[in-house]
């Protein structure tokens, strides 16, 4: 992390509703309207806020944004989490056009040069992260960029990591279902690239702890790997 990294946490914006998707089981998926003004970089996350409704408790939420400006919508994606927070009832009721705040985006989980190998592990509702940079680096036939998500069941997304696959094939996708299998397939990377890799990790909290446990143990620095901050989402 450096100073710059923070210093879209001072902006200030209102975006809007576009569209609130339900694709699967507790999983949503908002697309927002945003500023002509407003820019972030791949990998970023803002904090959000409801100003035209009534929020119990804590009054905003963090999320990654899984999107890149070019977009142009700005997307972010979280699961309902039973017992649904106060938040996310108003956020998931919420209509076109109506009014979200975001401060940010900001952040460190981003592309760190234009040649180093890239392995992203992600796990459930991780993933958001790692839709922006995969577009981001969707043109990028350069190097190796490996996608290891990791779901029990359905993965989100999907169908576009396969598109973007198709077109480059410097992008290879990995859909796991078992942490057997996740660590598995990151272990052997981590054995072939070794510290050449940018290591990027997006999960729960204790996922995270274990990942960066086992690839510090097949000799990976700390500074190879970057992680996303999980608040849950």
């Amino acid at each position: 992390m450096k100073p710059s990294d923070f210093t879209g946490l001072f902006k200030k914006n209102t975006v809007s509703i576009e569209s609130i998707n339900n694709p699967f089981d507790d999983y949503y998926v908002i697309q927002l309207s945003f500023p002509d003004k407003l820019t972030w970089e791949a990998g970023e996350h803002g904090a959000f806020l409801l100003p035209d409704n009534k929020v119990s408790g804590k009054p905003f939420r963090a999320f990654s944004v899984a999107s890149i400006p070019s977009e142009k919508t700005m997307t972010i994606a979280t699961r309902a989490n039973a017992p649904v927070s106060s938040f996310k009832k108003e956020l998931f009721s919420m209509k076109k056009g109506d009014r979200v705040t975001v401060l940010g985006p900001f952040g460190w989980f981003k592309v760190k040069d234009e040649t180093s190998p890239i392995v992203l592990i992600a796990t459930g509702i991780g993933i958001t992260p790692m839709r922006a940079l995969t577009y981001y680096l969707s043109n990028d036939a350069s190097r190796p960029i490996h996608l290891i998500y990791s779901s029990p069941d359905k993965h989100l997304f999907k169908s576009e990591f396969d598109a973007i696959a198709k077109q480059n094939r410097s992008f290879q996708p990995v859909y796991t279902a078992s942490k057997e299998e996740t660590i598995a397939r990151y272990v052997d990377l981590a054995e072939k690239y070794q510290n050449e890799a940018f290591y990027y990790v997006s999960g729960k909290r204790n996922i995270l702890k274990g990942t960066i446990r086992e690839l510090k143990n097949k000799g990976i620095k700390r500074l190879r790997i970057i992680t996303d901050p999980y608040f849950g989402y």
